[in-house]
């Protein structure tokens, strides 16, 4: 069994509302939410610590083409919503 640490739900709740929606049980009935937030654990652990929504974002849009094809394209959307409002995240 994992278990998940409170830092670990708090950053959850964060980022789910980036994906659409409005909380934390809300995303648990949109499969590609869960995706996402289950693969920004593997993908993006070190952002994950830091609990910002904007750093989980932007590693999980920087590893867009290792998601899934659920949260791809709950990650193109909310990329395409960055880009529409002028906050896309900088290249290193």
């Amino acid at each position: 069994m994992t278990r998940i640490t409170t830092g670990a739900l708090a950053a959850l709740a964060a980022i789910t509302p980036t994906i659409g929606a409005v909380s934390p049980a809300m995303a648990a009935s949109d499969p590609g939410k869960q995706a996402c937030a289950a693969e920004a654990r593997r993908l993006c652990p070190a952002e994950m610590k830091t609990l910002s929504r904007k750093k989980v974002e932007a590693c999980m849009i920087a590893r867009i083409n290792d998601t899934s094809p659920q949260c791809h394209s709950a990650m193109l959307r909310i990329k395409a919503e960055r880009e529409a409002a002028g906050t896309a995240p900088r290249k290193p």
